[in-house]
Formats: structure tokens, sequence, C-alpha cells
């Protein structure tokens, strides 16, 4: 392990927007918990397709609006400090 320093453009709870050294742009750090629980929906909908689960489209949009909330953010901070996207943008939903 090394300590760097970043640059912070957002506070935001479970979404902070940090630039770490050597990259141009900026990325929204995942807390653990929250990394764990977008893989455990991911997975739940691996198997509902596999089993042709009727459930599966409420499963996907789960994921896709917990997936909008990093992305919303992360837009909103970038606009904010006058930075563009790493992407064509901004996402829509």
């Amino acid at each position: 392990m090394r300590r760097v320093e970043i640059e912070m453009f957002s506070e935001t709870t479970n979404c902070p927007v940090v630039r770490v050294p050597h990259r141009k742009f900026p990325g929204v750090v995942i807390q653990g918990d929250s990394l764990s629980v977008l893989l455990c929906e991911a997975q739940g909908i691996c198997k509902m397709v596999a089993e042709n689960d009727p459930e599966l489209p409420d499963a996907a949009d789960y994921l896709k609006g917990l997936l909008w909330d990093y992305v919303r953010e992360y837009e909103h901070v970038m606009e904010a400090n006058g930075l563009e996207l790493p992407y064509r943008g901004p996402m829509t939903k």
C-alpha cells in the first residue's frame, strides 16, 4: 500500500467522485458493501435468465436503477466542475 493525494470533486455518501494521480478522468468510489450489492443483483439476474424467471424484468430494472444513481451523480459532479465526460453523454435512463 502507498498513500497518494487525490482530487475530490464530491463527497456524496456512497458515491464520492475522485481523480487519482495519472488519470485524466475522475471516477466514482463504490464502497465494498455497495459493490457486493451490485454483484449479487447481477448474479441474481444471470440465474433468472437461466431459469426464464418471470421476475427478470423487475430485477434488471432494479440493477439499472442502482447503476443509474451512480451515473447521474457522476455526470452532475462532472458538469458542476466544468469537466468533460469520458464517454458520449449524458447517459439517458
